[in-house]
């Protein structure tokens, strides 16, 4: 029986890439995007647009429930739905934007994902969510946030991951293409994230987050251990000793 897979933000780039690889696989693919692009992408490969701004849960449960009433389930969930552009600025409208879509977008997708009953979730982050993005700060805070989610959030019987991609070739980098390239930075194809994703799922595990670049395999980020301090005896706060109410005034 064929996988039925989801792509949030499947009408170009990543997404679109994704959609083509599984399709590709035998796959049934679901494409939801507020592109309207995304339903020519899905007649190429057979598979249902459903328009979706990821920023509204219930545009996310409407996506899910139209991939299991036209394919009759859901397995594969990629929510790679993104934006960025909020500069330097700490503009509110830009950094309200670009948290719903990138964070919200997120919790809403793994949310209607799992009520669905897929087996495995994969979010696009970014490498930018896990070291520093001087020239757009909000888009990273964003997905280090997601990161950290990703992380964290166990579900039983459902596996999640990230794919933390470098500089991509897709219209989202469209404007700094020239001077990235002017500046030496390679420029993966969106299928080498693609293949990523596909490894991610058949893989098997869950919580991790993979460094994707260009002509590299991709790389399970290693994260330090830290070990959480405890409270010497004297100083715990909770002790009823008169001297330690005195120091507590």
């Amino acid at each position: 029986m064929a996988e039925v897979v989801l792509v949030t933000g499947g009408a170009s780039g990543i997404g679109a890439a994704v959609a083509r690889r599984f399709a590709g696989r035998g796959a049934q693919v679901v494409i939801a995007d507020v592109n309207p692009a995304g339903e020519q992408v899905a007649a190429e490969i057979g598979g249902l647009f459903v328009r979706t701004d990821v920023a509204r849960l219930a545009d996310n449960e409407a996506a899910v429930a139209a991939a299991r009433k036209a394919f009759g389930r859901l397995d594969i969930v990629h929510l790679n739905a993104g934006i960025g552009g909020g500069g330097t600025e700490l503009d509110l409208d830009l950094y309200r934007r670009i948290m719903a879509v990138n964070l919200d977008g997120t919790i809403f997708g793994i949310r209607a994902a799992v009520a669905s009953g897929a087996r495995a979730i994969v979010v696009t982050a970014s490498l930018a969510g896990v070291s520093p993005s001087q020239f757009d700060p909000v888009y990273s805070a964003s997905k280090h946030a997601i990161v950290g989610l990703v992380r964290s959030l166990e579900i039983p019987g459902v596996t999640l991951n990230t794919v933390c991609p470098g500089f991509i070739d897709t219209p989202i980098i469209a404007e700094a293409r020239d001077f990235l390239l002017e500046h030496g930075m390679a420029l993966a194809d969106p299928d080498e994230v693609a293949a990523a994703v596909e490894q991610v799922v058949r893989g098997g595990e869950t919580n991790q987050v993979w460094e994707v670049q260009a002509g590299r395999p991709p790389t399970l980020v290693q994260f330090p251990t830290i070990d959480l301090s405890r409270a010497e005896p004297s100083r715990n706060l909770h002790t009823t000793s008169a001297t330690a109410g005195e120091g507590l005034r």
